[in-house]
Parts: C-alpha cells; sequence; structure tokens
C-alpha cells in the first residue's frame, strides 16, 4: 500500500579500516526518538548463538539447558517450560541495553532440539509485564470491532509455524479464572494475558527441518514479534543423519530480523497501514555481527522472522563486488529438497540469489574452503525504497581463518529423496483466494482475503484427505508471502494477469509481457519441494497443491506480513471429516 516514510536511514560514503574491515554508517533516528546522528561501527559483536532445549539426542556444546528423552512410539512427551517475559540486552556493543520480549530470557528465544516422532508437549508461560514494549497502533476497524484496542494490553499466544498438529476446538480468549488452556496451533484468538499459561502438544511426526515459533495473538501480532517474542524449532532424523551434513558447531542458526532502533529503545510502527520494515535488521539478536569461519563447508538454516521486510541475500568481499562462495540451497520450509538449487554461483553471472520473505526458511551449505583468508559481506539487495522501507544493504560479516580445526569430512549433496509429485487432475476442489486492499467508510485501508474480515464465519471446509488446488489471485501492489497452518504444499506457478480487467469483470486475462506467450512460469529449482509460505507476487495468480491431513479441525491462512495479517488479511479454515 502507499504510505509515507516513518523513519530515514541512509549511509554515510562506506569505508574500511584495515584488518577488520568495518563499515562505518549513520542512522537517522525517528521523530518519536529524539532524532540525533549515530556513528556505529559494523561488524564489531560476534554473532551469538540462541541457547538450545535439546528434547532429544546427544547434547551439543551451545546447549544451556535439556529435557531429554528417546525418539519412539509411543514415547511419552518431554515436558518443556517457555517462559515469556521482558528484559534488557545488548543488541549493539556501542548502544545502550534494551528492552525486549522474548522466552526464557532471550530474543530469539532457545532453539528447541527435537528428534522426530518424540512428543514435545511445551508450556508456554506468560510472566510479561501487564503494559507493552509499544504503545497500541493506531486503531483500526477489523470487522466492526477495533484492532488492537480489542482486548487487553498484553495478550498472546504462541504458534509453531510449520508444525502439524491436532486443533479440535474453536478457541475463545482464556478465561481470566484459567490458568492454563490447551492449544495446539496457537489459534488467535485464544490468546492469554499474564499469569496464564498456553500448553501446546507437539507429535513432530514430520522429517527434519526447521520450523520457528512465534506469537500470534489476533491484532497485535506485530506488535508482539517486533518486540522480540520469536525463536526456532529443529526437528532431526535418520535421514538427515544419513547425508553426512556439516554438524555441531558448522550447523548455525541465522534468524534475521528487522528492528526499529531509536536512541535508548525500540520502536514499532504507530499506524498498520504502514508495515514495520524497522531501521536495521539483526541477526540473531545482534546488528551487523560477524562470524569467525574455517575453511570448510558450514551448514546454514536462515529464517526471515521480520514482520515485514524481505531480503535478497549474496555474499561478496569487502570491495563490494567480488562475488563470494555459492549458495547451495538443500531444503526449504518443510524439509530437504529433491535436487540442491545453486544460487549466488560466482562462475555463473545468470545464478539468481537468494530472496526470503517473511516466514520462510532456506536451508544452506557455504564452502568457505578455497577463500582462507578472506572476509565476506552478506549482502541485501532487496531495498528498492518503496511503501517507506529503508534500505539496509548490510546484514553481517564472514572472517574465514586459515586453517580448519579439523578434517572436513562432511558431504554436499547434489540429490536427496524424490519427492512425489501431487497430481491436479486427483484435486477434489480448485478454490480462488483474492488478495485485495479495500478502503473503508472512514477512510481507512484494509487488506481481505476474498473481501472477508478475520471474524466473518468460516467460508472454506476441506474435506479430510483431500487434494485441493488454491489460486491466489493478487490484486494488489505487494508482493504477499501466503502461509497456510496444517499443511504443507508444492508451488504449481505464477502467471501475471490484468488486475484492472479482473476487478472489473472477475475474469482472470493472463498478461504477457510483450505479448508472449506462454507467460506462466513453473516453480524455481528452490522452490520445488515442500513449502508452507509462498511469495505471491503483485499482480500475479499463484498456483500451489496441497492434502489436507492428518487432522480435521479450525486452523487459518493468512498474509505472513504480520501488520497485514494484523489488518485481516487472515482467515480461518476447517478440515472436516467425510
Amino acid at each position: 500500500m502507499a504510505r509515507k516514510p516513518t523513519q530515514i536511514f541512509s549511509f554515510s560514503k562506506l569505508s574500511f579500516s584495515s584488518g577488520l574491515s568495518l563499515l562505518i554508517f549513520i542512522v537517522l533516528l525517528p521523530a518519536e526518538n529524539a532524532p540525533s546522528k549515530s556513528a556505529l561501527q559494523f561488524f564489531v559483536d560476534e554473532l551469538p548463538i540462541p541457547p538450545v532445549i535439546r528434547a532429544s539426542g546427544p547434547p551439543r556444546s551451545s546447549a544451556r539447558s535439556s529435557a531429554r528423552s528417546s525418539a519412539g512410539s509411543g514415547a511419552a512427551p518431554v515436558e518443556v517450560i517457555m517462559t515469556l517475559n521482558s528484559f534488557t540486552t545488548k543488541i549493539h556493543r556501542d548502544l545502550p541495553e534494551v528492552s525486549q520480549f522474548g522466552y526464557n530470557g532471550s530474543a530469539p528465544g532457545p532453539t528447541i532440539e527435537v528428534e522426530k516422532g518424540q512428543p514435545v508437549r511445551v508450556h508456554w508461560r506468560n510472566s510479561l509485564p501487564s503494559a507493552h514494549l509499544f504503545k497500541a497502533t493506531k486503531p483500526m476497524e477489523m470487522g466492526g470491532e477495533r484492532l488492537c484496542n480489542g482486548g487487553p494490553d498484553i495478550r498472546n499466544v504462541t504458534h509453531l509455524h510449520g508444525a502439524i498438529v491436532s486443533q479440535p476446538l474453536l478457541l475463545l480468549p482464556q478465561n481470566e479464572n484459567v490458568p492454563a488452556q490447551t492449544d495446539n496451533d496457537g489459534w488467535p484468538d485464544a490468546w492469554n494475558t499474564p499469569g496464564q499459561e498456553q500448553i501446546a502438544n507437539y507429535p513432530n511426526e514430520q522429517s527434519a527441518r526447521t520450523l520457528w515459533y512465534h506469537d500470534h495473538a489476533a491484532g497485535t501480532t506485530g506488535r508482539n514479534v517486533a518486540a522480540g517474542l520469536v525463536g526456532l524449532y529443529i526437528i532431526h532424523d535418520d535421514y538427515e543423519r544419513s547425508l553426512n551434513l556439516p554438524q555441531g558447531p558448522y550447523d548455525v542458526p541465522l534468524a534475521l530480523q528487522a528492528l526499529g532502533v531509536g536512541n535508548s529503545s525500540l520502536y514499532y510502527t504507530e499506524d498498520l497501514s504502514q508495515e514495520f520494515y524497522g531501521n536495521t535488521v539483526a541477526v540473531n539478536g545482534k546488528l551487523w555481527p560477524y562470524m569467525n569461519v574455517e575453511p570448510r563447508k558450514y551448514r546454514f538454516r536462515l529464517v526471515d522472522v521480520s514482520n515485514a521486510r524481505s531480503y535478497g541475500l549474496k555474499l561478496v568481499g569487502t570491495d563490494q563486488k567480488t562475488p563470494g562462495p555459492a549458495f547451495y540451497q538443500i531444503g526449504s520450509d518443510a524439509g530437504f529438497l529433491e535436487n540442491t538449487a545453486i544460487l549466488n554461483d560466482p562462475a555463473n553471472p545468470q545464478s539468481p540469489e537468494l530472496t526470503i520473505a517473511p516466514g520462510e526458511r532456506a536451508d544452506l551449505i557455504i564452502d568457505f574452503a578455497k577463500y582462507a583468508g578472506q572476509t565476506f559481506l552478506l549482502r541485501n539487495d532487496n531495498r528498492d525504497g518503496k511503501d517507506g522501507e529503508i534500505a539496509v544493504p548490510w546484514i553481517m560479516q564472514f572472517r574465514v581463518g586459515q586453517t580448519v580445526s579439523q578434517p572436513d569430512l562432511s558431504s554436499l549433496p547434489m540429490k536427496m529423496k524424490e519427492i512425489p509429485r501431487l497430481k491436479e487432475s486427483e484435486a477434489a476442489q480448485t478454490r480462488q483466494i483474492v488478495l485485495e486492499q479495500k478502503t473503508m467508510d472512514n477512510g481507512q485501508l484494509m487488506l481481505l482475503l476474498n473481501g472477508k474480515y478475520w471474524k466473518d464465519e468460516i467460508s472454506e471446509f476441506p474435506v479430510l484427505g483431500t487434494t485441493e488446488v488454491w489460486n491466489l489471485v493478487n490484486t494488489t501492489q505487494d508482493m504477499h508471502p501466503f502461509h497456510v497452518h496444517l499443511v504443507q504444499f508444492q508451488v504449481l506457478d505464477r502467471t501475471p494477469f490484468d488486475v484492472e480487467r479482473f476487478q472489473k469483470t472477475g475474469e482472470v486475462d493472463p498478461l504477457c509481457p510483450k505479448g508472449e506467450a506462454p507467460c506462466t512460469q513453473p516453480a524455481p529449482p528452490n522452490e520445488m519441494g515442500w513449502k508452507d509460505v509462498v511469495q505471491v507476487d503483485p499482480g500475479t495468480v499463484t498456483r500451489i497443491i496441497m492434502k489436507f491431513s492428518p487432522y480435521p479441525g479450525y486452523y487459518v491462512y493468512h498474509c505472513h506480513i504480520l501488520e497485514h495479517e494484523d489488518m485481516d488479511m487472515m482467515r480461518p479454515f476447517r478440515v472436516i471429516e467425510k
């Protein structure tokens, strides 16, 4: 949507100090944070690794706490306590401590690691203060209710993104007299308040993959996530181990989160019609960190946990131009690809870069073996500045050492398990989901799905065990990362269409560039695996196919730009039994 920028972010002439390759930058802070120019240095904080709670398997050197049990049929659930709390922390060496929300005293929260088939029961205990870090955003109409002001200032419910869980009941906000409520999927209206607890059961009957958890309370998800309520969740299995991938200290999570940094505190957008891009990007909770790596292969689990910011990523040398090592993408949202996708190949100028949107994950291997003694910058090329987005072209730095501490015996697989393709001919139904922008009678803008509000009655009732094709018709000017709970899906294709004609007639008329046909583009190689988020480009019909199983119940689909979600770009659906 068209908006006026609320922050200004600019870079001074980039310069490097000898040896450390430090970039100097200037941040012009937003008006509400008493503007002043603050010169900070890039790459002075080492990349932190979030603490680990290991629910199964051997301990890792980075683990701070553990809850171990052996996986297997009928295994008892491992009980894990995750406390939502407030704390102060340093996000940059030269900035004062800032207040954040998080889990167990960290943001991102602890990474939960579990073996496939090992059930885990998480107690999400709300110990947050009664007042939020950020004041409620400008009220918006939400299907007749006032958005953000429609409940307590602090209300929370945690969703494990990508988890396949049962959700048999349509839950309501937790009664103040009820200390705990079972809510596996994190139903947006089933929020709790300080002193209460959400109990979630995760069967973990999924193959090895990287999931992540975050707040999902209706109307305030964006505020809560911007405050720090995110964390990672990793499932391991025997097939993953058979691939002989880099492991231990060479298996590294990278959670990218856009933050709004003021003079002495974090800030959030004051109006939901302005997506929250922030003015900086933290990696695992630190701004512009560096990582010392050995000249060998590393596995990086990259997760975009930002509210709205997408990234176009590649490695470059300190001259900001020389291409760095290639990205070998071995997995996406819901596990391994069938064929490794090569991105940012320095030997191929036409090689695509990695584009990742909110909610998406990319499982990468980067081989630094030929680059001993060199330094690389992780560059973000997704900075076109529209919608008030502030350019953040540099994310972090990699410093490659001269030697390895032990021989690199890990593998780089180019082919993995076959992924059976779902057949369109077996789809029981094809649905059209229109992503649209609407102007309310009071002049406010809303983002909707099929013209319906979150509070409207359920309109989609997929039958358990059946396959459906969903045509995602984007009539807006924004790219929307579209997420469906419960299921994993496959991306079929994308077709540009005549938006104006569609809005007049309801007909989807393909709009081929320069009149060339066909203009339908199949999914690229790194989208040929199982997904749970797909980038729906503006003026494009994106088609996905999915099977609704293994549980009946109540779930949601929504845009994963969190301000859009909070503005009603979220709808419930119910999976019914035959």
